[in-house]
């Protein structure tokens, strides 16, 4: 069975797409998207995003851990979504589409980054202290854990992000762990340990706006800011209730190629 795929990558965040069209004979959609994400064997991404039809917008987005486990959101690789759509349909710089966590805009400039409007994070938590480490539960669109810490060495980042992902507060589903320091009214430091990638991510959208508007709800940053993390900067632009917060960052379809998949996995 031979898969047409997009290869694409957004502040390092890196992730493979295709096409329900593609899909509709596997049998072991899991452990196919595993396979295609492993690095070593595979395409290699931090995850895997299906297209397909909506009934209400321009396209509908699945997006899969590289464990291949079901997530409700990826912001960084919808932002690539956009100029996967936008490469086929050679003129589309907006684009409205749907996902696990919601309807989201995107909007291509002509620098080729990408804008796309958030929804409103909520939080899930009073303050919580997992591994002694206090923060909040946030959905930003997927869970997530957000604290301060003056350490964002990877080695401090991954055996705490770790240990809180796989922590009994956030059973059974875990929860992504966001690490940040503040260094100004509107630029900040963000770690992110992913759950379902099990790694130090050079990147985290979501993570990211969870961060800011934690921040912003405690009257800690305004209105623009800039996040920092491995991969590059995200910029974020939010009204003072949220209902109207942008997030803009680097995208880019780096190859196209076919993905040829063996009799036990179809």
């Amino acid at each position: 069975m031979n898969i047409p795929f997009y290869k694409c990558e957004a502040n390092g965040n890196d992730f493979i797409f295709v096409f329900s069209n593609d899909f509709l004979e596997v049998k072991n959609k899991e452990v196919l998207i595993a396979k295609m994400c492993r690095r070593q064997t595979g395409i290699g991404a931090d995850g895997l995003f299906i297209i397909s039809d909506s009934d209400f917008y321009d396209f509908k987005l699945d997006y899969y851990n590289a464990d291949g486990s079901w997530e409700t959101f990826c912001a960084n690789g919808s932002r690539c979504a956009a100029k996967v759509m936008q490469q086929l349909s050679d003129s589309q710089t907006e684009t409205r589409f749907e996902t696990g966590a919601g309807s989201h805009i995107t909007r291509i400039h002509d620098d080729g980054t990408v804008s796309m409007q958030m929804t409103r994070p909520e939080y899930r938590s009073e303050l919580l202290t997992p591994e002694d480490i206090p923060g909040f539960h946030i959905d930003s669109g997927a869970p997530h854990f957000v604290c301060e810490s003056q350490n964002l060495t990877n080695e401090f980042v991954v055996e705490k992000g770790r240990r809180i992902r796989f922590h009994s507060f956030f059973q059974p589903r875990g929860i992504n762990v966001n690490f940040y320091s503040l260094l100004s009214d509107n630029e900040l430091e963000v770690r992110t340990y992913e759950k379902g990638v099990e790694s130090l991510m050079q990147s985290c959208s979501s993570g990211s706006t969870a961060v800011v508007y934690h921040l912003s709800k405690n009257k800690k940053v305004s209105s623009p800011v800039t996040t920092r993390s491995p991969g590059g900067d995200l910029h974020f632009e939010f009204d003072d209730d949220w209902q109207n917060a942008w997030c803009k960052g680097a995208a880019r379809i780096v190859y196209e190629g076919v993905y040829t998949a063996g009799k036990r996995e179809t």
